[in-house]
């Protein structure tokens, strides 16, 4: 029998490691067992390469080796205290042993191929480019074009491209950010009204320049439409994105050097992104239960003139219960709902979504279909996104138990120890939650980390806000089962999240899925969009 309202505490999830030995920090884990997929059962050292490519200016290429030589090495955690003093951080920031003394992977300084760029042609593009989404597409074409001729007249193959991105590229072909403008509305109107057969006194090109309207639909942001494009390009290997300051553990903003407990924090997560890309995973949950599986829901709204903005793309992410992601594109559509930034699917297309879905985790699953499925949404299900889910597993026939979870971040609930003679700097631990009803209640995901010492919050937490809203799962297994799905970030080497991964990525990801017109998801991997 629950008590409602009651505080209660979930332990910290473990993880697992090589030889099924537990940790709760990934760090631990990693330093003392090593990953949990490892390339060989024997004990070689070094028994797998990583062949990298490299592209970026000569500059860029001394910067990346210096890197690699650094990560190579032990980088120890010490901080300057508030009395200038040098002290050790290793509890709340452990040291970094070296990528080749975790991982077993040896790290080659001199990359497998390396395409250079040269800084007087990216000066050039900004010089002739001030609008944002002209420039940033011309930023990707000049970098994927390079990529995608050395790999056509190349023979040797690489399983990861390190992408070398000045600072300027950085500031100035973000969404938003730097200078430069998007296109204007009566530039974009003028387009709409060709595309409605309305005439003009003067032709595009006259007006516009060749080709320009290939741009409206495609993003201002370097780091989505790079990897939107890789996949359409169907490069070989994943990418990871460095912007040059981090090369010299430098702040990418003022340039400042990092200490050293920051230095082994960076350090530990690009070598875990790293290992991931490559195709192994570092840790696995030992909480998750067999046959369960969890799929996110994502949505973003294309910014284009074509639709006027009301034009939505609806996608998934499917996570196995020992971390596996897949990326599933839908349809585009009017997916809108009575309340502002809210989405809902009609049921053929949230039919067409599990669809892919089911049959993907058949595929990969010694084919067998989940028992228990949990969808993860930001708004409550409609009874036509609910129907279309019903549909196909029943056309499956695979008796899978669906349940719908919606997760709200930032709920409007504070939490504050009440303690006597005692000092009380961190207020709530992560973990705490309390329930409301039988489907509904607050999890503090954020919070004090005793392991620790201290809080993965710079102010008192706000907790989210969990409700079932379809199905009858009990809600403390979902709140058990989200707390283990924010330890799944493998694009960060932290001791857990805020969010379930579900959720935490579903906004890139939908940015990467919209970069482009018409973009084709072809590449499920979830590595390839990270």
């Amino acid at each position: 029998m629950k008590v409602f309202n009651e505080i209660k505490y979930i332990d910290e999830p473990q993880l697992i490691f090589g030889g099924n030995q537990v940790a709760e920090d990934p760090r631990d884990g990693l330093l003392l067992y090593g990953p949990y997929e490892k390339w060989s059962n024997d004990f070689t050292f070094n028994n797998y390469r990583v062949s990298a490519g490299v592209i970026g200016t000569r500059d860029a290429l001394e910067k990346y080796k210096s890197f690699v030589q650094e990560i190579k090495k032990p980088i120890i955690s010490t901080k300057v205290n508030k009395r200038g003093k040098v002290e050790s951080n290793e509890v709340q920031r452990p040291s970094f042993p070296g990528f080749e003394a975790v991982f077993n992977v040896h790290l080659p300084e001199e990359p497998d191929i390396f395409v250079e760029l040269k800084q007087i042609e990216i000066e050039a593009i900004f010089a002739q480019n001030k609008n944002r989404q002209i420039r940033t597409n011309k930023v990707v074409d000049y970098y994927l074009e390079k990529m995608v001729n050395e790999m056509s007249g190349n023979d040797v193959r690489v399983n990861i491209w390190f992408v070398l991105v000045p600072k300027k590229i950085h500031a100035n072909c973000r969404s938003m950010k730097g200078r430069g403008t998007n296109f204007s509305k009566t530039t974009m109107d003028f387009f709409k009204a060709g595309e409605l057969g309305q005439t003009s006194l003067f032709t595009e090109q006259e007006m516009f320049g060749d080709e320009i309207s290939k741009y409206f639909d495609t993003s201002s942001d370097f780091h989505h439409l790079l990897k939107a494009r890789a996949n359409q390009e169907k490069l070989d290997a994943p990418i990871q994105i460095v912007v040059e300051p981090i090369l010299k553990f430098r702040d990418i903003e003022y340039n400042r050097p990092y200490s050293n407990d920051m230095k082994a924090n960076i350090a530990w997560s690009i070598s875990t992104t790293l290992y991931y890309k490559l195709g192994k995973k570092p840790w696995k949950l030992s909480v998750m239960r067999p046959g369960v599986c969890y799929l996110g829901l994502v949505f973003k709204r294309f910014q284009s003139n074509s639709n006027n903005g009301q034009m939505v793309c609806s996608a998934a992410q499917l996570f196995m219960s020992d971390g596996d992601g897949t990326v599933f594109r839908g349809n585009n559509g009017l997916w809108l709902s009575d309340h502002p930034n809210e989405y809902h699917l009609d049921e053929s297309e949230a039919y067409n979504l599990l669809m892919l879905a089911l049959t993907d985790y058949y595929k990969n699953n010694n084919n067998t279909y989940p028992e228990e499925l949990f969808v993860h949404g930001r708004a409550t299900f409609s009874d036509k996104e609910w129907a279309g889910f019903l549909k196909a597993i029943e056309e499956k026939k695979c008796n899978t138990k669906i349940n719908g979870i919606v997760i709200k971040d930032g709920a409007p609930l504070k939490m504050f120890r009440d303690v006597e003679n005692e000092k009380a700097d961190f207020g709530v631990l992560r973990g705490v939650y309390t329930i409301l009803n039988n489907q509904e209640a607050f999890l503090f995901t954020r919070g004090f980390i005793p392991r620790l010492n201290t809080s993965s919050s710079l102010e008192i937490p706000n907790p989210l806000h969990v409700k079932v809203t379809r199905g009858n799962a009990d809600i403390e297994v979902v709140l058990k089962d989200i707390m283990a799905l924010t330890k799944l970030n493998y694009n960060a080497c932290i001791y857990g999240d805020g969010k379930p991964v579900t959720l935490r990525f579903s906004d890139t990801i939908g940015r990467i899925l919209t970069a482009t017109e018409n973009y084709k998801e072809e590449r499920r991997q979830f590595q390839f969009y990270i």
